[in-house]
């Protein structure tokens, strides 16, 4: 794949930085593509790949994928980036601010606190200004802080057709989708032994179980209460409950696994949750 690095001039700093990353995204190459974003006085990173094909003819389904704590851009690139030729996505690894590299999936919860909500929102709105997204079709997965990000966005944004957090909780009073709160398909990937699996507390925070939170969204989607069970060779399970508009809310389960999935059984997760999300258009 052909790899551009796409550096934002002195001159472009001056723009409005809309603007700026505007002027960037229309740049993309095929392949592997490095962007600056300028927000909140702040300067993030994303790592973009597209199709081999890219062309821009017509808007394309469009992938985030946000790392865990401690992580960089480059590890969920690699995770996901294969499939931007395989299924014709742009596929965006986003990263957090370095050094804390940790996603805000809570205000008041880390050292400091950084707009990742409205980071990804300015994003996703040159995205599709730019004709580069379609926005019908834009999904988001995240491993561990990232999937407890990917649960801030279902609750508070309508940019998304269909998430999947993964390796992750979902936090008490903070992810409980509310009244400005749009019904959105989410299926949870998790290993049975991760540490977040059967939920947590601490003084700082409360974690729902992976059963609570998949019940918590699926009475907001109002599902029904009985799901249809996939089971793949006894190591990978899918429980998938469905509303009559045919949205779904899924527990897609890892026997056996802890916070890191076995590199097959992940890949093998990541397939089906890749399936899971493409399937949803975002009315």
């Amino acid at each position: 794949m052909k790899a551009t690095l796409l550096i934002i001039t002195t001159a472009i700093l001056t723009v409005e930085p809309a603007r700026a990353l505007a002027m960037e995204l229309t740049s993309l190459s095929p392949g592997r593509n490095e962007v600056e974003v300028r927000h909140d006085g702040q300067s993030r990173r994303l790592i973009i790949t597209t199709p081999k094909n890219y062309g821009r003819k017509d808007p394309y389904p469009v992938l985030f994928c946000f790392h865990g704590a401690g992580g960089k851009a480059e590890g969920q690139s690699q995770r996901w980036s294969h499939h931007a030729d395989k299924r014709g996505l742009v596929v965006i690894s986003a990263e957090a601010l370095q050094p804390l590299a940790k996603w805000n999936f809570k205000d008041k919860f880390h050292v400091e606190d950084y707009d990742d909500v409205g980071f990804v929102a300015k994003v996703v709105a040159v995205l599709i200004a730019k004709k580069i997204a379609d926005p019908k079709a834009i999904y988001a997965t995240g491993h561990s802080s990232g999937g407890l990000f990917c649960y801030r966005l279902a609750k508070e944004t309508a940019l998304f057709a269909a998430l999947a957090p993964m390796s992750c909780g979902m936090v008490k009073g903070a992810h409980d989708p509310d009244e400005k709160t749009q019904a959105v398909s989410i299926m949870q990937v998790i290993g049975d032994q991760d540490k977040s699996f059967n939920g947590s507390s601490n003084p700082k925070v409360t974690m729902y179980s992976a059963s609570e939170r998949i019940d918590i969204w699926r009475r907001f989607n109002q599902c029904g209460s009985d799901p249809q069970v996939v089971n793949q060779e006894d190591t990978i399970i899918v429980y998938t409950y469905t509303n009559q508009s045919g949205q779904k809310v899924a527990l897609c389960k890892v026997k056996g696994q802890g916070h890191h999935l076995r590199s097959d059984l992940r890949d093998g997760a990541d397939s089906i949750a890749l399936e899971f999300l493409l399937k949803y258009k975002r009315t």
